[in-house]
């Protein structure tokens, strides 16, 4: 397997590089800071496996996710981290990652991942299993929630304009250059969409819009 290691840390990619070389089933090809340029890297190198740590950097590491995968949807990636979060755990998986693995693992377990992953089996840490199964629950609980605890009128013009960017799960960095406003102005919107509708997340935010699309018409009536 042809592996590719994107990581700001280039100690942290060159000992990867160099657990992955004594293996006979596996090469690294190539290497990259977590930025925009790695998509054109992933492209050109055409890997089969991106281990990948978005760190500080999620959103730049979902973008690059999201526009390798609609380029070249056979890539896989497996997110490396130090935080283990819900959120950033969702956010991944349902941007295209495959795997989900925290920096703290051991080598064998490494190994172990990259070789299910081949095998087309998921790579997920046991402590997430329990969260997915309860997750498809609280969502059905969700879809059922009355709309009348969920005010649209409470947002305003700029806010419903932001919150149809969140349906299709852009990036801050998306809407700000969208909507030609700064990214932190993008994060003090989300935040008060959040805190308004009453939801969890920029996920929640994504699941709930689709299932409520026809009352969201920001300029009209």
């Amino acid at each position: 397997m042809k592996i590719m290691i994107i990581d700001n840390n280039r100690l942290f990619r060159e000992g990867i590089a160099s657990l992955l070389a004594n293996q006979g089933d596996m090469e690294v090809v190539g290497e990259s800071d977590v930025s925009e340029e790695a998509v054109q890297k992933i492209i050109d190198i055409s890997p089969d496996i991106i281990l990948m740590d978005t760190g500080l950097y999620r959103e730049v590491g979902i973008s690059i996710m999201k526009h390798t995968l609609l380029r070249r949807p056979d890539m896989q990636f497996i997110i490396l981290t130090t935080q283990e979060t819900d959120e950033q755990f969702y956010d991944v998986i349902s941007n295209g990652a495959k795997g989900y693995l925290l920096k703290s693992i051991n080598k064998l377990m490494l190994l172990t991942a990259l070789r299910a992953l081949v095998r087309g089996e998921a790579v997920i840490p046991r402590s997430f299993v329990t969260k997915i199964l309860e997750e498809f629950a609280r969502l059905g609980k969700l879809h059922s929630y009355e709309i009348a605890h969920r005010d649209f009128s409470l947002l305003t013009y700029r806010e419903l304009e932001i919150l149809k960017k969140l349906e299709i799960r852009a990036t801050n960095r998306e809407i700000a250059e969208q909507l030609g406003i700064s990214e932190n102005t993008v994060r003090v919107h989300v935040g008060s969409i959040l805190e308004k509708l009453r939801l969890r997340n920029r996920r929640e935010v994504s699941d709930f819009i689709k299932r409520q699309t026809d009352l969201l018409n920001p300029g009209q009536g």
